[in-house]
């Protein structure tokens, strides 16, 4: 599964969608672009204590994946179990989450 991010045309900062301003350099000139979801894991923890919907659940692991293109995400990991330096792959998005196995 690929993944959408604005790219800004003054500085080349990179973020996630929705954004109408770079929120590096303050231009207004985004353009989107597609890339792979694919990356590595660069950080990771696992909630093991959470409320609400959330806590049906527990445990379960928010990674910080740093996808192949440069950029930085905050995802739910499928699985049980991670390593940094693991590969992964978005699997979807769900309710503005991003789910990678």
């Amino acid at each position: 599964m690929e993944i959408t991010v604005v790219v800004c045309k003054e500085c080349g900062h990179q973020a996630i969608p929705p954004k109408y301003g770079c929120p590096k350099c303050a231009s207004g000139q985004l353009v989107e672009k597609v890339q792979s979801g694919e990356g590595s894991i660069y950080s990771y923890t696992t909630i093991r204590v959470a409320s609400g919907k959330y806590a049906s659940q527990l445990p379960y692991i928010v990674a910080l994946v740093k996808l192949d293109g440069g950029l930085g995400v905050t995802a739910r990991l499928e699985g049980d179990q991670a390593l940094i330096g693991q590969r992964v792959k978005l699997n979807r998005i769900e309710e503005s989450i991003y789910w990678f196995r």
